[in-house]
């Protein structure tokens, strides 16, 4: 079954490839200069991701812009954004669709909802590369990623390792239904069953708001009267949740993490406010889902490219520090 697919959409390509090469031909035919050997060898990857506002979106694109320019100039690349809409990245998925792109990077808004969008490209032969939030639909060629379970167990268990035994645990979720979200909060769940002297006080979504997650520790710091950790699943989650501590004058004594070590969250890991942040490595995920992409959209067999997470704390902060300033410096190229 997988290999039919794989045949159907080399030669899916190919027939794209080949109406273009009559294009061309045609316009030669009439007079109109052409390329006849760039129509053979152009290819047209579009990338539909979840929307510009997000850090961690712009560092998986500007991996995309890199990888492109220093392996694969002839190739052209087309990035939209949804703007967290599952219902306009259907769309988006469709137009490109119906343009006949090579193959399409998808960044799924939400793991259920983008289902038709990936089953629809599927269908007509076009490959697609989830990038960084997963699908549920089995016709996605493979994933670019990195295992948000493993991102969920690996923060929890850096919290409890150095909370009290009868730690008090609150976590802040991401958007409901988003893969990140889904797979995070698993890892978190797995681990605390392992802890029977740990409680979960409460848990709550903050999408992926800062503010939301300011209003959201708040209350939950004057309806409880004792947490001893927050979790948050981003941290662009957490910087609302620092601003709470440190309002109620709670800085130090209420273990954070967050995740994506961001710059603002990695200087409060050097100031003691933050326990740790989990890296991602979002330039990686961006530079390997074009070069399967590419693969993809000339016939050859793909597979998943996992990167794994890494945590980031006070012992190791100088270097997560290097690392994003670079990230950031490569991504205002682009942004």
């Amino acid at each position: 079954m997988i290999e039919n697919k794989k045949e159907v959409q080399k030669e899916m390509s190919m027939f794209r490839k080949g109406l273009l090469l009559m294009l061309v031909l045609g316009l030669a035919f009439a007079g109109i200069p052409a390329s006849v050997e760039a129509a053979e060898s152009q290819i047209v990857i579009a990338a539909c991701m979840q929307g510009n506002q997000s850090g961690f979106v712009r560092y998986m694109t500007s991996g995309m812009y890199e990888y492109q320019k220093a392996n694969a100039p002839d190739i052209r690349l087309e990035v939209v954004f949804a703007d967290d809409d599952p219902a306009r990245q259907q769309s988006q998925v469709e137009n490109f669709v119906a343009r006949g792109v090579d193959a399409i990077i998808l960044n799924p808004v939400d793991k259920v909802q983008s289902v038709p969008a990936v089953d629809f490209a599927a269908a007509a032969g076009i490959p697609v590369i989830t990038i960084n939030t997963t699908s549920d639909s089995p016709n996605v060629t493979a994933h670019v990623g990195s295992d948000d379970f493993e991102a969920g167990t690996l923060q929890m268990e850096r919290l409890l390792s150095v909370a009290p035994e009868d730690a008090k645990v609150a976590y802040i979720d991401a958007v409901l239904g988003h893969s990140a979200q889904v797979f995070r909060s698993q890892g978190y769940n797995a681990v605390l069953s392992e802890h029977p002297n740990v409680e979960l006080v409460v848990n709550d979504t903050a999408n992926w708001s800062g503010e939301e997650a300011l209003r959201l520790v708040e209350n939950w710091l004057q309806a409880y009267p004792r947490i001893d950790l927050i979790a948050a699943q981003a941290d662009c989650i957490l910087v609302g949740a620092i601003t709470a501590v440190e309002n109620a004058g709670m800085a130090g004594k209420i273990l954070l993490g967050g995740m994506d070590c961001d710059m603002p969250v990695l200087e409060k890991i050097k100031e003691g406010v933050v326990d740790n942040s989990i890296w991602q490595d979002g330039l990686g995920q961006g530079e390997n889902s074009l070069r399967l992409a590419i693969d993809a959209a000339n016939g050859i067999a793909v597979s998943d490219f996992i990167i794994p997470y890494e945590v980031c704390t006070a012992e190791n902060v100088d270097k997560y520090i290097e690392m994003a300033d670079a990230r950031n410096e490569l991504a205002n190229q682009y942004f």
